[in-house]
């Protein structure tokens, strides 16, 4: 559960850090809507070729969600030393979404295999770890000090 946690607070990342990356660069409106919505488009995608190539069927469960965690890892800490807003950012943010996919779905399928009686549980708990995990960059951008919601403005 920690995992899914961790992994999936790379999701909202972007929007919940925006007020300080436009603090610090020049990004248009338009690139700032695609650092965001560049991840549900990557995870779209990620989830159909996915589900078409039988992945989570043909792969170990458990080390398909381990790649694609690290994968969204490296692609989220390259925006380190990307351009704020640029191509390759949003590229990045892309990869991001796309490993994603095998991560909250992947997730599912090893929760719902740890137990019989009680799956609700664990697929509730897993939910719960997503809700908090994409939820986390926007609670810790709101302990720093930062609106949270500042970017639903533009």
């Amino acid at each position: 559960m920690l995992a899914e946690i961790a992994v999936m607070s790379l999701w909202f990342l972007s929007a919940a850090i925006l007020p300080e990356m436009l603090s610090e660069h020049a990004v248009s409106e338009t690139r700032q809507a695609a650092l965001s919505s560049a991840v549900q488009a990557g995870f779209v995608f990620g989830a159909l070729a996915s589900a078409f190539l039988g992945l989570a069927d043909r792969i170990n469960p458990a080390r398909l969600f381990a790649v694609c965690a690290l994968t969204a890892a490296v692609a989220n800490l390259s925006l380190l030393v990307l351009t704020p807003g640029g191509t390759a950012s949003i590229l990045a943010r892309f990869l991001t979404g796309a490993m994603l996919a095998g991560v909250y779905p992947v997730g599912m399928k090893i929760a719902v295999g740890w137990g019989k009686e009680d799956r609700g549980f664990l697929v509730g708990t897993l939910v719960g770890a997503l809700t908090f995990g994409s939820a986390s960059p926007h609670l810790l951008a709101l302990l720093r000090g930062q609106d949270p919601l500042i970017w639903m403005e533009w």
